[in-house]
């Protein structure tokens, strides 16, 4: 039992490896690729919008399908097959050709969203082991991130941005060829058949509406780290090497973090963890809107190693505690859609409006005063379980 276990760990670490690899290649070299082949910057922000509002669809679906017929594993890969589809049309398709690519961006493409997605629930719900074990299983995900990093450049020096797409279908196909090797998630059973309107036990959970609401803002500051820090570097001048080194040392200093984290979760309580890492992302970006040196925003980045792997841990477990066991994957799927998605939808509006109004610098140190209201939400959850223990 324990020799299956390890090699269900070792395969996991894997499957995350090779699927954050090709990740990383739609999500960070879509918007490039769009803009050499002559589209504009508003059209390519309703492809990426109406993708973001698929994939909020999709998700709450697909989580749902997964408690309903007891399996994750046939989701994650039909969701893989239809985002790789979508991916390949992308990058081949090198006409500017509107209506196709927002039929391979916004609609296919988001499927792998939900691949990603579901994988996290897939490995949360295979056993208890795998659970305690999330961080580091997920960190090979964060290691697969950054070397791709390194491969997509060379690719595209090499043979440009039509390459991207057999290359990400090439890393895929590992991917599944491994997740075939791994076991299905362990559902529970249920007597009844589930019905969409079982999710109204999700939704009639006030700590579950509690807790994905104080996530939905912390969410909002992480994808805006990417958005509203990077407008921040160009405007102080920063150079191609400078952004690449903020993005690569952030992920660097995260994984011990992630790796100690079935330590974790056994030492400490799950919502103090949370409540840390969002308490140092409120620093870090009032760091973010005080310093004003390309080297300095490079310093300020590398509390990482604290904030992200703590909220990243924290989450999944949470959520995981608070969805009933016959609705875990829809759980994890709805919170996913509406911390990630909505917020992902959200966060590019307000950043913009606030730095018309009060500039970049001013509405980096709002962003992380935000975080004041997580940190009171998490607060509320966790007198509520104080109380509950006096109680008992």
């Amino acid at each position: 039992m324990t020799h299956h276990r390890l090699s269900s760990k070792m395969l996991g670490m894997l499957i995350y490896f090779f699927t954050f690899s090709a990740y990383y290649i739609p999500l960070t070299q879509r918007i490039p690729y769009l803009s050499s082949i002559g589209y504009t910057q508003n059209q390519v922000s309703i492809m990426l919008a109406i993708q973001a509002a698929i994939g909020f669809a999709l998700q709450m679906i697909f989580g749902f399908l997964c408690d309903k017929y007891k399996t994750i594993k046939q989701f994650f890969y039909l969701s893989a097959i239809f985002g790789t589809i979508g991916v390949y049309w992308m990058f081949n398709v090198t006409q500017n050709i509107f209506f196709f690519h927002l039929l391979s961006v916004a609609v296919l493409s988001s499927f792998y969203n939900v691949a990603v997605a579901l994988l996290d629930s897939w490995t949360l719900e295979l056993d208890p082991l795998m659970r305690k074990s999330f961080g580091s299983i997920r960190a090979w995900g964060t290691i697969g991130w950054i070397m791709s990093g390194y491969l997509v450049t060379l690719i595209i020096n090499h043979y440009g941005y039509q390459s991207l797409g057999l290359t990400f279908t090439i890393i895929v196909l590992i991917a599944m060829s491994l997740a075939y090797l791994l076991h299905d998630a362990i559902k529970e059973v249920h007597l009844a058949p589930l019905k969409m309107k079982d999710l109204n036990e999700l939704f009639s959970n006030q700590r579950f509406l509690i807790l994905v609401l104080a996530l939905f803002f912390i969410f909002m500051l992480i994808g805006l780290d990417g958005l509203t820090v990077v407008l921040k570097m160009e405007a102080l001048g920063a150079s191609t090497a400078e952004k690449y080194y903020r993005f690569a040392l952030a992920a660097l200093v995260e994984l011990p973090f992630l790796f100690l984290g079935a330590r974790l979760l056994k030492r400490f309580n799950s919502l103090h963890i949370l409540a840390l890492g969002t308490l140092v992302y409120l620093f870090r970006f009032i760091l973010y809107g005080l310093v004003q040196t390309p080297t300095l925003m490079i310093l300020a980045s590398l509390l990482q190693i604290i904030s992200f792997p703590l909220v990243l841990i924290a989450t999944k477990q949470l959520v995981f505690d608070e969805s009933p066991k016959h609705l875990r994957s829809s759980g994890q799927m709805v919170a996913i859609a509406c911390y990630m998605g909505l917020s992902g939808v959200m966060s590019p509006l307000i950043s913009a409006s606030l730095i018309d109004w009060v500039g970049i610098d001013t509405t980096l140190i709002l962003i992380g005063l935000m975080m004041l209201i997580p940190l009171g939400l998490i607060y509320r959850l966790n007198q509520a379980d104080s109380h509950s223990h006096n109680l008992t």
